[in-house]
């Protein structure tokens, strides 16, 4: 752990390191530390000039934060599980060429706030098992079997990608832009193991009812406990449609608009309802 006042486990052993951002001394034999497992980086954007992760072909866990430096890499990383960066590196370096070639990554976490327009290629990450991120531009996922979580992804790339391959997909966050394809609630019928859906419109019409796969349902998606709703303007009452889900336990309706008067749940409708918001 490096910081202005102490500086532990100098020597180029060392695994597991962290340096915060105020700590300018960080030493240049460290930047080619080739038994590193674990870099964490935490703090304020700053650019820290030399870290060479090409020579790290053991890390398994690289934290870049708020970080602003060179990256690159030719695919000699292949321990690496965990990557976590913030959007705005994007504008610096070509981490989208960077991704593709992480073949057994797991985790990739891109959640602050910048939205990603670039296209993110995933095809060759089969282990990937939690993509986060607000991923604006195509997203591209191949054979997803061991994906879990999936937040965020627009309407376009995910009406592209083969849905009864999800087989794993627990945590889904779809959202559409303007003039984007509209999703499909057949879709996420397919998504066996989904507990958790977010769905973020800007004003669009919704009409559940009319979708023919879904409206002969008597059970639609058995498995989901959670449905976030977000700027929808419903067609009809759309309480009928998400009581048919047995294990609905939170259901948030943000921003929505219906203007039909009455909204009217059966008696038995939402046996495990727990949390309902409408704000």
């Amino acid at each position: 752990v490096y910081n202005d006042h102490v500086s532990q486990h100098s020597s180029t052993t060392c695994r597991r390191e962290v340096v915060h951002h105020q700590f300018k001394r960080y030493p240049s034999e460290k930047r080619k530390n080739k038994r590193m497992r674990s870099f964490l980086y935490f703090g304020e954007l700053k650019f820290l000039v030399g870290l060479d992760v090409e020579t790290m072909k053991l890390l398994r866990v690289l934290d870049l934060g708020a970080l602003r430096g060179p990256f690159a890499s030719n695919g000699d990383l292949i321990h690496l599980r965990y990557l976590r960066f913030d959007g705005d590196s994007l504008r610096l370096f070509d981490i989208a060429a960077i991704i593709s070639k992480l073949r057994f990554l797991q985790t990739l976490d891109a959640s602050h706030l910048c939205p990603i327009y670039d296209t993110i290629d995933l095809r060759k990450l089969t282990s990937l098992r939690h993509v986060i991120g607000r991923f604006f531009g195509n997203l591209l996922i191949g054979d997803a079997a061991n994906l879990q979580t999936l937040r965020s992804i627009s309407s376009d790339s995910w009406s592209k990608l083969k849905h009864e391959l999800l087989i794993n997909l627990r945590d889904l966050f779809i959202y559409e832009m303007i003039r984007s394809v509209p999703v499909s609630w057949a879709s996420l019928t397919k998504l066996r193991s989904l507990r958790v859906l977010k769905l973020e419109t800007y004003g669009r019409n919704l009409s559940l009812e009319l979708e023919e796969a879904v409206r002969s349902m008597d059970v639609i998606s058995p498995s989901l406990e959670s449905v976030t709703l977000v700027r929808i303007t419903f067609e009809e009452d759309p309480m009928p449609f998400l009581q048919k889900m047995p294990r609905l336990e939170d259901l948030i309706l943000e921003n929505c608009d219906y203007s039909g008067g009455k909204m009217s749940i059966s008696e038995q409708g939402f046996g495990r309802l727990r949390k309902l918001q409408i704000v």
